[in-house]
């Protein structure tokens, strides 16, 4: 069987890859893609997602406690932030749910339990660009959850 270039290069980064590492969520997936201006997020924006993965981020560079798919279940392109607002991604669930985004200048960002069981990140003068969210759970369990974006 001939394998193509990509699947040879693939092959040989997941064999030189520690199994820990592939399998932490990794902004280099993309998740359902979002496109919202500054202007369109004043007024929330609410999503269906199921919370929670098979990665356990206790095992994973990224700060927090919980579980995660790999690929973030949202890329979010957000542009039009002149006015410098605040954008604030919060979860709504029906269990106990985890945030974690990664920023438009690659940083990473968890919160769990800010209003009751539910997480809310929210970015101060949040920079233009891209946002990778993933909507967990705190413990292995999958539930559904709405992601609301807003600026403030």
């Amino acid at each position: 069987m001939k394998l193509t270039t990509r699947a040879a290069l693939a092959a040989v980064l997941a064999l030189a890859l520690p199994a820990a590492a592939s399998a932490c969520p990794d902004w280099n997936y993309n998740g359902q893609l979002l496109s919202y201006t500054s202007d369109q997020a004043w007024t929330p924006r609410a999503h269906s997602v199921t919370a929670g993965g098979g990665t356990d981020l206790a095992g994973c560079p990224q700060p927090g406690a919980g579980y995660v798919a790999t690929a973030p279940d949202f890329t979010l392109t957000f542009t039009g932030n002149q006015m410098g607002r605040a954008l604030e991604f919060r979860v709504e669930g029906s269990c106990d749910t985890v945030l974690l985004v990664n920023d438009a200048h690659a940083g990473w960002h968890f919160n769990d339990d800010d209003v009751s069981l539910d997480p809310r990140i929210r970015i101060p003068q949040a920079p233009e660009g891209i946002y990778d969210i993933w909507v967990g759970t705190y413990d292995p369990s999958l539930c559904s959850a709405r992601l609301i974006i807003e600026t403030f």
